[in-house]
């Protein structure tokens, strides 16, 4: 068996999530960082992953939920100038992320363009320093891919895979967070590099790719279609769960177990709209402990992985 754990993107409050669902499946299934084989993440995924493959346990992330305020993001551009050149850049980012279509986005711009009109509007704060700090710059020896997407060659680059292009973990995981037309772009090598949300919240697939028989997937940006929502907040996830629907599709017609924690109404409610926000974060990840265990003990799949595992 080849266990693949799939961390979806959410901000920092999709970080908090992630820390209360990692505590309750270590609780409840016995599902430490050594029995993972493989670990996926994107954007605050690849935070979170980069943090369990470098020693850290889900409860010592829990207990950090409240220092994540430090990682709060920080303005770039001062003065209206700057900000109509940040502006300028941050919009072509986005579209370029977003279309993907042939137009004039599929034509590259000139090194001196991208300078004149940097494509961000944010920094990470003090974000990039603790991850600095508290990552080492050389990779885990056990398998960890960050999801990235590149805006040079519109493609998904998978850093920490074998013939990606390298850069330490720090700054392979700022590559995976920089949201287009928010934050900087990463350059690594030859491309530029932006969260790998711009081509799934999840990028599920890659679990797929690596054979894993089993996955466990996280996914702070959907919702739960056997408890939903109230209707305002399933509109906002819709679009996230319908794709995530059609990749765990995939998966299991290829013959792959996939077990899928996303939230159900009271961790929606807890999260809210901004996914940014500094605050409430260590409720956040107590909401999301305490729903995933119950959810956990309820379902005939993680009940049966349990014994196996627990074995």
């Amino acid at each position: 068996m080849t266990l693949a754990l799939v961390l979806g993107a959410g901000g920092l409050v999709g970080i908090a999530h992630h820390a209360g669902v990692l505590a309750a499946l270590e609780e409840e299934l016995g599902l430490g960082e050594e029995r993972i084989d493989l670990v996926v993440g994107t954007s605050a995924g690849s935070a979170v992953g980069a943090y369990l493959r470098a020693g850290y346990r889900p409860d010592q992330l829990m207990e950090r939920t409240a220092d994540l305020g430090a990682a709060a993001p920080a303005v770039l551009a001062e003065g209206p100038l700057a900000l109509l050149r940040h502006g300028i850049g941050s919009a072509y980012v986005l579209a370029r992320a977003s279309v993907r279509v042939p137009s004039l986005l599929s034509l590259s711009p000139f090194p001196s363009l991208r300078r004149a009109f940097p494509g961000g509007l944010v920094s990470m704060g003090d974000g990039m320093g603790i991850l600095e700090r508290e990552l080492p710059r050389a990779w885990p020896a056990r398998d960890l891919w960050l999801a990235s997407y590149d805006l040079v060659s519109r493609r998904r680059v998978v850093l920490g895979r074998g013939h990606s292009p390298y850069t330490g973990l720090p700054e392979a995981v700022r590559a995976s967070c920089a949201i287009p037309g928010v934050y900087l772009p990463v350059h690594v090598g030859g491309s530029v590099l932006v969260d790998g949300g711009a081509w799934s919240l999840t990028n599920l697939d890659l679990a797929a790719t690596a054979g894993a028989t089993r996955v466990v997937c996280i996914a702070p940006m959907a919702y739960d279609p056997d408890r939903p929502p109230d209707a305002g907040n399933r509109l906002a996830r819709e679009v996230a769960t319908r794709l995530l629907a059609r990749e765990t599709a995939r998966l299991r017609r290829q013959g792959t177990e996939v077990l899928v924690l996303s939230p159900g109404p009271a961790e929606v409610k807890a999260q809210g709209l901004n996914l940014m926000r500094t605050s409430g974060l260590e409720k956040v990840a107590a909401i999301a402990f305490a729903e995933t265990t119950a959810s956990l003990r309820h379902s005939p799949q993680a009940s049966a992985w349990r014994d196996e595992l627990v074995a």
